[in-house]
């Protein structure tokens, strides 16, 4: 038992990849890793530290998006459309009447009904981390505890399907 929890990871670029999709889509980093040929100490470290990587970088892009006002942002979008000459002119009719999608009230839905409890808990694993991200910046923004959260939340999560992988290993 004590060969599979401490034996050797694997390789640089193998670590780089489960970290990289652990910052994206967190569930399928920890087969990766297991695939990879990583230990379980090895794939909680790398699988925690891709997805709060990746949720570090979506929570500072998002409060750049989301608060697009600033001048950076209108000075890049400026210098596209001079380049590219697109000019995004809203249609008459998306200016009328909002239209929702079936996934934007799916998250109405479920931020209704579970809160922002419900978004950090079920990121890494339902939600996306980009996607979970931007919501609890977006609904929070004015909470500090929001980020530590939902990076106690990767780490909880990291353990539970590593521990779970073992079995299938």
């Amino acid at each position: 038992m004590n060969d599979i929890l401490l034996m050797e990871g694997g390789n640089l670029s193998a670590n780089f990849w489960v970290a990289l999709i652990s910052s994206v889509k967190f569930i399928f980093a920890v087969p990766a890793s297991y695939i990879f040929g990583n230990s379980f100490i090895h794939t909680i470290l790398i699988t925690s530290l891709g997805g709060i990587s990746g949720i570090v970088f979506f929570h500072y892009l998002s409060r750049y998006v989301i608060f697009s006002d600033r001048i950076g942002f209108r000075m890049y979008f400026s210098v596209f459309r001079n380049i590219s000459g697109f000019k995004a002119t809203p249609s008459p009719a998306s200016l009328t009447r909002r239209r929702f999608s079936r996934r934007n009230r799916l998250i109405v839905w479920f931020f209704r009904r579970y809160g922002l409890a419900g978004i950090i808990i079920l990121t890494p694993v339902l939600l996306s981390i980009p996607l979970g991200t931007i919501l609890t910046y977006r609904y929070s923004s004015g909470r500090a505890g929001s980020l530590v959260m939902l990076c106690v939340s990767v780490v909880v999560w990291s353990i539970v399907l590593s521990a779970t992988g073992l079995f299938f290993r």
